[in-house]
């Protein structure tokens, strides 16, 4: 049920974000066009001009009027013509940047046509998510009202128990790393010794040390902590009610470091580091299918000890949880300072 709640919201805040970026988009291409037909008129001007300038003259300003009264516009005249003689009667870079002027305006109207489309698509799919996850957040409110006290004793329950089988896991991980340094260790002194070069090694999209800082990592956990109490609000980015990746995203606004409002956008926005390895600061994520990421559906940020401040859901405030109460671990990041 909880989770359910979780998904659909994190989908809306998604949406949100696709949609302010194409209203920026827009917003950009519609200042560009503008600036485009501007030039574009002034292009026509220039072209007119020519043909009232042959007409004063007395010259053969048939030619002109034919040219810019056709129905196609210059360039089908200019086809039906021949563009060799046209090039030698009338002025070419006029011609041309006139032409010029229309494709660029074309591109950018079409541009904005479609970002405009887009973030009216957009809206209408939060429309619709918005009342699903007010639906499941009612169902939610039901759900945490008549079974907390028996939710609270099988969340702790089943922390307890992922806890030991997070440890022993740590325990086999940790293993494996050792025999697979020594492996590696001994296939580098073999290599080393028949004189070869050693093997590559892959980097991954993010460097492992590319993260935060140790500093910026405590002044994160710091300002969540100051946020215990709080309710949560699917959609909330405070600063009076928070969902999870919104307290997250502003807990390291904080600390400097700008991401986005939706779980799926946070999990790509640093590198992924062990959990033996976590520090302060560090974002949890939690999913459905810990073998899909886009099956994320919650974050929290690490405080130290095995605990974790989160939005935990509907009825729920800002709180200390354990880092395996949610369920459904799939990995921690540090954010990319």
């Amino acid at each position: 049920m909880r989770s359910q709640a979780e998904i659909l919201a994190e989908r809306y805040d998604q949406t949100m974000v696709n949609e302010q970026r194409a209203l920026t988009g827009y917003q950009i291409t519609e200042r560009r066009l503008a600036e485009a037909q501007q030039a574009q008129g002034l292009s026509q001007r220039r072209v007119g001009n020519l043909a009232a300038a042959e007409f004063e003259s007395g010259g053969d300003f048939g030619s002109a009027v034919d040219m810019i009264g056709d129905a196609q516009g210059p360039q089908a005249y200019l086809s039906q013509l021949g563009l060799a003689q046209m090039l030698g009667e009338y002025d070419t870079d006029t011609l041309a940047e006139g032409q010029a002027n229309d494709v660029v305006a074309g591109v950018f109207r079409t541009q904005a046509h479609d970002l405009l489309a887009a973030r009216q698509a957009d809206l209408r799919a939060a429309a619709d998510l918005r009342q699903a996850v007010r639906s499941a957040v009612a169902r939610q409110a039901d759900f945490v009202r008549a079974d907390k006290d028996t939710a609270d004793t099988l969340s702790a329950q089943l922390a307890a128990a992922q806890a030991h089988v997070a440890s022993l896991q740590a325990a086999r991980q940790a293993a494996l790393a050792s025999a697979a340094a020594q492996q590696a260790a001994a296939a580098s002194r073999d290599t080393a010794a028949a004189g070869g070069p050693s093997a590559a090694v892959q980097a991954p999209s993010w460097a492992y040390g590319s993260g935060a800082s140790a500093t910026q990592g405590d002044v994160a956990a710091n300002w969540a902590l100051s946020q215990l109490g709080r309710p949560y609000l699917w959609g909330g980015a405070g600063p009076e009610a928070y969902d999870c990746s919104g307290l997250t995203m502003e807990a390291w606004a904080h600390a400097g470091v700008s991401l986005l409002h939706w779980t799926g956008y946070q999990w790509e926005e640093g590198p992924h580091v062990p959990l033996n390895d976590l520090q302060r600061g560090d974002l949890l994520f939690y999913a459905t299918n810990t073998g899909d990421p886009s099956t994320i559906h919650h974050v929290g940020i690490y405080i130290g000890n095995g605990m974790m401040v989160d939005a935990p859901y509907t009825g729920a405030f800002v709180r200390i949880d354990s880092i395996y109460a949610p369920g459904g671990l799939i990995g921690a990041v540090r954010p990319a300072g």
